[in-house]
């Protein structure tokens, strides 16, 4: 048995990924969750005090941002036709539960509807945190919403009524410009934006600065 064989693994899906072997998907990715894990990183030190606003000097917020107990919201994407999720989706949850690990006294809000197969994107969310051990009291499920700008009013006020700080929003580099915007425009406190890669690479790394930076400016 070759040394690659032994050090093969199954991932959650059942199927066999090599763990050291360069190949072009499992490089692809990991690259991608080392630059997520990277936003996530710079995010939360900047919310916890630990970066220096100077790298923020084109654009200072008007005052200090309160990160005492952010709203984790968690945007939905399109469900398979039989109620799974897909990949997306399933990163952008782990991504917003890798925030929340910051944030103990945090609520991390699902929001989706569109359902499919009888199931809605905010359960589905629901159903992938308790299964990774996050607690049921800590998630809020908003599955109306059938678009961006229904994620946005429908979340906004859950924020309030949950007596947050304000908004860390989570969804993808690709869409994430565009739920700033809605969540602006619904009258949500941006504290923070994570995003997780999944545009070209000039998307990522323009999406990457703008999160890195977005605990000390105005967003939305």
């Amino acid at each position: 048995m070759s040394r690659n064989t032994r050090l093969r693994s199954r991932d959650y899906n059942g199927s066999n990924m090599n763990l050291i072997s360069p190949n072009r998907y499992g490089g692809h990715v990991r690259r991608r969750w080392k630059a997520a894990a990277g936003a996530v990183a710079l995010v939360v030190a900047a919310a916890l005090g630990d970066v220096s606003p100077a790298v923020s000097q084109a654009e200072p917020a008007p005052a200090a941002k309160d990160f005492s107990k952010p709203a984790i919201v968690i945007l939905g994407y399109g469900l398979n036709p039989n109620g799974t999720m897909r990949t997306i989706l399933r990163r952008r949850v782990l991504t917003g539960l890798t925030v929340a690990q910051f944030f103990p006294q945090s609520p991390i809000i699902v929001t989706g509807g569109n359902p499919q197969n009888g199931k809605t994107e905010a359960e589905q969310m629901r159903n992938m945190l308790m299964l990774l051990g996050f607690p049921a009291n800590r998630i809020i499920v908003e599955d109306r919403a059938n678009s961006t700008v229904q994620n946005a009013q429908f979340s906004v006020p859950l924020a309030k009524q949950a007596g947050t700080s304000g908004i860390i929003l989570v969804t993808s580099t690709t869409h994430q410009g565009r739920a700033d915007g809605d969540f602006a425009d619904a009258g949500g406190n941006l504290l923070a934006t994570v995003s997780y890669p999944d545009g070209n690479p000039s998307v990522n790394v323009a999406q990457f600065a703008h999160d890195a930076i977005s605990p000390f400016v105005n967003v939305g």
